[in-house]
């Protein structure tokens, strides 16, 4: 019996032991696991999938999230400063696009661990289904057929695109990009189609093409969905770009880092206009 009350009175103290000891072992673990190394900053983001009834139909919508380092040149700025991107792309399934389909680019400057307590350089929610983040330096969105390119570095507009875009490198290895677009109805009756210049960090021109007839206008909508711009040298060494339309090809030769627009080819009864964020200036004709 009195081996019996040893064992248990040694249980006892050993518990009481441990109770008392736990707490400062561990403390001491996690301090020493800790000061193994510097601390992490961590920046997280939550995808998922949700699915429900709605009215008897099956909806459900998918929300990807994802990280992207990139070295990005800036004007002035060498070398390169590098950007966090948290890109976060809802969409929906199994039912027609709503409001909920969007598109959210925020961007840190990252030089140090410090750099992602602060608030973002920017934030960009746009209308979209999908979007990718491309390595010359900008985001594209799609959104019903339609592909709207953005600058990484500031979140600047650049283009939007209903048909392949027409790209080419030009002088000191520089990307440039020429995109066309169906001509929405607050450009005028006339409208047919916008001609987009731009770099990956700003839009170097933006054109309307027109008809006088505003009934032509609408009529050639169609044929500029289904053509596409190209570039190419002429025979006297000039790069040239060219529209193919149903009114005749569309001609404009670059002029350096730009578009000559003053010695444009235009097809008989369209013209051409510059779309300035004031407005459309004074149109060129045929």
């Amino acid at each position: 019996m009195r081996l019996l009350w040893t064992f248990f009175a040694g249980l006892i103290f050993t518990a009481l032991a441990l109770a008392v000891s736990a707490p400062v072992v561990g403390g001491v673990g996690v301090i020493l696991w800790l000061a193994r190394g510097p601390l992490w900053t961590t920046l997280s983001g939550h995808s998922y999938f949700a699915i429900r009834d709605e009215d008897g139909r099956l909806a459900g919508k998918t929300v990807n999230v994802g990280f992207h380092l990139l070295p990005l040149p800036a004007s002035g700025e060498t070398p390169a400063r590098r950007l966090l991107l948290r890109l976060e792309v809802a969409s929906s399934e199994f039912a027609a696009p709503n409001g909920d389909e969007r598109v959210r680019l925020d961007a840190w400057p990252l030089e140090g661990a410090p750099d992602l307590k602060r608030r973002p350089l920017y934030t960009l929610t746009v209308p979209g289904r999908a979007a990718t983040i491309d390595p010359d330096g900008t985001l594209t969105v799609e959104r019903g057929g339609r592909h709207s390119a953005y600058a990484l570095g500031n979140a600047a507009w650049l283009y939007d695109s209903d048909v392949p875009v027409a790209t080419f490198t030009g002088a000191g290895e520089r990307k440039r990009v020429v995109a066309l677009a169906v001509a929405d109805d607050d450009l005028g009756a006339g409208a047919t189609g916008v001609l987009a210049y731009a770099s990956a960090e700003r839009a170097i021109r933006r054109l309307v093409v027109a008809a006088a007839d505003p009934m032509r206008g609408r009529a050639l909508r169609t044929a500029v969905a289904l053509t596409r711009p190209v570039t190419r040298i002429d025979d006297g060494g000039e790069r040239v770009l060219e529209v193919p339309l149903p009114a005749g090809t569309l001609r404009i030769p670059f002029a350096g880092d730009d578009l000559a627009i003053e010695r444009a080819e235009i097809p008989d009864g369209l013209s051409l206009a510059e779309i300035r964020p004031w407005g459309i200036t004074p149109a060129v004709s045929r």
